[in-house]
């Protein structure tokens, strides 16, 4: 058991100095394990998708002279699995962000009308997780974690710390100031509010100018000109009598075409504001 917790406590070190924000980012993740779990995860699932593809290439592909060539998929196989595995937890923090502000106004105005209805702030953060938005959820934890023990400011503490929604941490931070100083809660968190609204007003404006000038770039390079690209192309293979074949070039044209619509596709999602007001 000695031996073990030393091997365990060795390999969190190595990790640790490796890569120093995993911790952290299993945290903000909320992954229920420890870096020295993960890291082994990690390279046990790279070993067997590495693996399990190489064998895949060797089945597919001629075997003269592989041998080499086999070792050289595998290494190159494991280190896309493990770069891949390993910033799962920065996936999952994109994720979270992204459910929490989505609609963090919703369960942030039933938060302060509980309060103002009279209700504790334990009370309201309990009664604000059973609304259908997706961040709810995010206020219930911080009432679990004080029904399971926890004072209130020490569950508001770990939340602030451990959200990676700058803006879920703002809406908790009069909570934080009203318990600390004794401050009205409802003033702070009512204002807090409106300034997100506003900010909100001013990204949305913002996303309407941006998107009038993405949907011009849209229609130029990902309709117009792939359209007349192709219709150029195959008329001077005809006059020139080349044989067109789908496989392979017109095949590589179909895959850039669609690697520029899946472009443009992810260039509208990343300027959509998250946050409905």
């Amino acid at each position: 058991m000695v031996k073990i917790s030393k091997v365990t406590d060795a390999t969190e070190n190595f990790v640790n100095k490796v890569f120093p924000n995993l911790g952290r980012n299993l945290k903000l993740a909320q992954m229920d394990t420890d870096v020295s779990k993960f890291f082994k995860l990690v390279l046990i699932l790279s070993l067997i998708f590495s693996f399990n593809l190489t064998v895949v290439s060797f089945l597919v592909v001629p075997k003269e002279g592989m041998v080499l060539a086999l070792i050289v998929l595998f290494v190159i196989y494991y280190a896309i699995f493990f770069t891949l595995f390993i910033n799962i937890p920065k996936y999952n923090i994109s994720k979270i962000r992204r459910d929490i502000e989505g609609d963090l106004f919703i369960p942030s105005r039933m938060f302060l009308t509980l309060l103002e209805s009279g209700n504790s702030i334990v009370s309201a953060l309990e009664g604000v997780s059973y609304t259908k938005a997706k961040s709810s959820k995010y206020f219930g934890k911080i009432a679990t974690n004080i029904y399971l023990g926890k004072r209130i400011d020490q569950a508001i503490d770990e939340a602030i710390e451990f959200t990676p929604c700058d803006n879920f941490r703002r809406v908790l931070e009069p909570i934080r100031k009203s318990l600390r100083t004794g401050t009205d809660i409802q003033k702070s968190l009512y204002s807090t509010l409106q300034d997100l609204q506003k900010e909100k007003v001013i990204e949305i404006e913002r996303y309407e100018k941006k998107l009038g000038a993405l949907s011009l770039f849209y229609m130029i390079f990902g309709t117009i000109i792939p359209a007349i690209s192709v219709v150029v192309l195959v008329l001077i293979m005809s006059v020139v009598g080349l044989r067109i074949n789908f496989f392979p070039f017109l095949f590589i044209l179909l895959v850039i075409i669609v690697m520029i619509q899946l472009a443009f596709m992810r260039s509208f999602k990343n300027i959509r504001p998250l946050m409905r007001v």
